[in-house]
């Protein structure tokens, strides 16, 4: 079924056709309700009108409510063509059996108060009639109607299931058999049904034992000709012998089924001719054939969509179940898979394209000018013109590569005889060599773990398209919602997720209607409903909108939404040393999704561009790695390998990373080599520290990660280490710098305000010889629109 609050939303904009169908549709339901109620107050059994309407009545109004004043007047104007008598009766029985179910210190089943409303509201009418005490006979009919009413009920419960699932649900053999009953009943109320030679009861049953051959072949149409015409037969103790002719018409209707209409009509005719002439005491007469050729033409004219309809209700395409589900499931995995591989091209690409030279080791050593060659005095002789230094030099670089300990000392006895400077020169020389071996350990080790995940690729894509073919079956977030509501016994029939993505989830229910305030829907919401989607999608909801619905039927819609209770301001202090153009830090705040934001800041090593460049690169990749969904401890992990694999030049940088989780209020850090975060809560103050060192400075490379819970109006501020002088005591600077963001937080100063004016007030104290930046931002609840108020501060003339 689909969104009815969409349907809701939308129904302005639909067009005139589409608006017609849609009366259309519900005006049938009504008539059909109608002359239901009106043909079962009429029904008789064992030559005595039993109440069938009560069982109807009782169902309707618990899962038809729109249609259940359809159903009085349809019943009470079917009794009333009995007599006034039964008429009253009947209206009787509905009060005594809506004052049963009111009674609010017990509840009853539908049954049992079916059951006790006929039998009390029987016993009243006939005591008037007979002045005291009904005689034995009547106060046995009156135990046979309970039974009957009770037995009813359960036919009636069992058939009409809830309006959205009235087609979807299963036709099992009991719910058919249920329906087959109802029907036997309602042909009983239309016996006396005849106008001129049209009589309704046998017209409908044929036109039931075509339309069941049809659809279901011979088993269903042998079924609805024998069922109903038992029941019919019975119910009037006379003609038993037409369930002969019932039940033949059934089968032979449904052996001539492949010949389609034609046959159907043709083949359903013949056991009434047969019988007519075998048997003279059937009731074979003219009103009997006039309405059987009736029905067939009718028959003739229903619309084949109708057939289909029933057709695929009754013979549900297991198969195309089955397939629609394969399809979804290898959609499913191929977006897995694919996005499996867009993520290890992306560490292929970090680990080993982006930080490989384009020169490999393999390639021939280009001979330069050592440090030492440089310095010394003898430089332009040795690497002037003739270039004397560099063929030695090479020579050197091949012998020391080769296994022969002669060829090592003949080289460095011919570098000894050239060089005046020869110990720090082959010093220098054995440096580059051992550089250039890690080097290449390195390139191998980068090339290794980017094929060695490339390999992990490709298992896990040969893996996932194995297991396609195996598995059949799947479960969609609304079949896990369902089952879990099933489980706390929270009556939902219908559930949509109109948006899955983190931080921006809608999904709306649709409870059945229980008479509840909206205050009390909303308890049941923040009690039962919201844990229940905490414990499915991992993030906290909030409840949007609660609206009663009244089509197709009445109920309860409530919607959903995920739930950002906080709302994030911040305002950034950056300053280069000597108000330079170049700094060496660098800051990113950003949201990963509307619950999620991530706060940056690092340091680069130093005031140079060089300085800048690592900084902002650590931060570009930290941020290229949290899109891929990578752990923020793994990302960093990955950052210090790559970045300590270029040792071309000694630069690291520090990096302060936060998560600030609006949904449920934390805070959570991770630090390398940055400085401490204060957490200013009124007059308290919380420090998260950190001792790891920066990314990539050190071999060994550890990282510890801290939670802390925020509350509303917290100031959290960041600072690089630039803010604090050399010259001067640190800890003493820090209280400095706590002080006065507390009073100008007291102050009630726009953040925007706060931070400018501390960094100026601070700075003429402690002066700010380097580059310094200061990231301030505070947590505060959102407050919805209608829920501020402020009184007008002029008064209106």
């Amino acid at each position: 079924m689909a969104n009815i609050e969409m349907m809701n939303e939308k129904a302005s904009g639909l067009s005139f056709s589409e608006r017609f169908a849609m009366k259309k549709a519900s005006f049938m339901i009504h008539v059909f309700f109608l002359l239901l109620a009106f043909f079962l107050s009429r029904a008789v059994m064992f030559e005595a009108a039993v109440p069938f309407l009560l069982p109807l009545w009782a169902i309707v109004k618990q899962r038809y409510e729109n249609a259940k004043w359809t159903v009085v007047i349809g019943g009470l104007v079917g009794a009333f063509t009995l007599s006034m008598g039964q008429a009253f009766i009947l209206l009787v029985q509905l009060v005594m059996y809506e004052l049963i179910v009111r009674f609010k210190y017990w509840k009853l089943p539908t049954g049992i108060a079916v059951g006790l409303a006929i039998f009390s509201g029987q016993f009243i009418w006939q005591g008037i009639v007979h002045v005291g005490v009904p005689p034995l006979i009547v106060q046995l009919y009156i135990y046979y109607e309970v039974v009957l009413a009770f037995i009813m009920t359960i036919f009636v419960k069992l058939f009409f299931v809830q309006p959205h699932r009235f087609w979807a649900a299963g036709w099992s053999y009991e719910r058919v058999g249920a329906g087959l009953v109802i029907l036997a009943m309602v042909l009983t109320g239309m016996q006396s049904i005849v106008v001129s030679y049209f009589g309704m009861y046998p017209f409908l049953l044929h036109l039931a034992i075509c339309i069941a051959a049809i659809t279901g072949g011979v088993p269903i149409a042998a079924m609805v000709a024998t069922i109903v015409g038992a029941l019919v037969g019975v119910a009037k103790l006379s003609f038993t012998g037409m369930i002969s002719v019932y039940a033949m018409t059934g089968v032979v209707a449904g052996l001539f089924g492949r010949a389609g209409r034609i046959g159907i009509v043709m083949g359903s005719i013949v056991p009434s001719v047969f019988f007519f002439f075998y048997d003279a005491t059937l009731p074979l007469d003219t009103v009997y054939f006039v309405s059987i050729a009736i029905a067939g033409i009718v028959f003739f004219a229903l619309p084949k969509s109708m057939f289909t309809f029933l057709y695929d209700a009754i013979h549900p395409r297991r198969d195309e179940v089955l397939l629609q589900r394969q399809q979804w499931l290898t959609e499913h995995t191929t977006e897995k898979i694919e996005s499996f591989q867009t993520f290890v091209l992306f560490m292929k690409e970090l680990v080993f394209d982006r930080f490989t030279s384009t020169e490999t080791v393999d390639e021939v050593r280009k001979i330069e000018p050592c440090v030492t060659c440089m310095s010394c005095f003898r430089y332009d002789s040795c690497w002037g013109t003739q270039n004397a230094m560099e063929p030695v030099i090479a020579d050197w670089f091949v012998a020391r590569a080769g296994i022969k300990e002669s060829d090592q000392i003949r080289a460095e006895k011919r570098i000894k005889a050239k060089c005046v400077k020869p110990t720090r020169l082959l010093e220098e020389l054995d440096h580059q060599l051992y550089t250039d071996k890690m080097n290449g350990q390195f390139y191998h080790g980068k090339k290794m773990i980017a094929l060695q995940l490339r390999d992990l690729s490709n298992h896990l894509n040969k893996l996932m398209e194995d297991m396609k073919d195996e598995t059949l079956s799947f479960r969609t977030i609304e079949e896990e919602l369902e089952q879990q509501f099933k489980r706390a016994h929270v009556q939902c029939f219908q559930i949509d997720v109109l948006n899955n993505t983190i931080g921006e989830r809608v999904v709306i229910c649709s409870f059945a209607q229980k008479n509840h305030s909206h205050e009390e829907q909303y308890l049941l919401c923040e009690r039962i409903v919201l844990p229940i989607l905490y414990d499915v999608f991992s993030e906290p909801f909030q409840v949007e909108k609660i609206t009663d619905q009244k089509n197709p039927f009445a109920h309860v819609q409530i919607r959903f939404r995920s739930a950002v209770r906080y709302e994030i301001e911040y305002d950034i202090y950056s300053r280069a040393k000597n108000s330079a153009w170049v700094s060496g830090d660098t800051h990113a705040i950003f949201h990963i999704h509307p619950g999620l934001v991530a706060v940056m800041l690092s340091d680069g090593m130093g005031q140079s561009r060089e300085a800048q460049r690592e900084s902002r690169r650590l931060v570009r990749l930290m941020r290229e790695c949290l899109s891929y969904n990578m752990n923020p401890e793994t990302a960093m992990h990955t950052l210090h390998y790559v970045m300590s694999l270029n040792r071309e030049v000694d630069m690291y940088a520090t990096i302060d990373f936060a998560l600030v989780d609006l949904q449920k209020g934390s805070l959570w850090s991770w630090k390398a080599g940055s400085m401490s975060t204060y957490i200013l809560r009124g007059e308290k103050l919380l420090k998260v520290d950190g001792a790891a060192a920066p990314v990539g400075f050190m071999p060994v490379f550890s990282i510890e990660t801290e939670k802390v819970n925020l509350l509303a109006d917290d100031f959290v501020v960041m600072v690089s280490d630039g803010v604090f002088s050399s010259e001067y005591d640190w800890e003493e600077q820090e209280r400095y710098l706590v002080n006065l963001l507390k009073t100008r937080i007291q102050s009630d100063l726009p953040i925007e305000v706060i931070l400018y004016d501390v960094m100026e007030q601070f700075g003429n104290v402690y002066p700010v010889d380097d580059d310094c930046t200061v990231i301030m931002f505070t947590v505060n609840h959102v407050v919805p629109k209608w829920a501020v108020f402020s009184p007008l501060s002029k008064e209106i003339s």
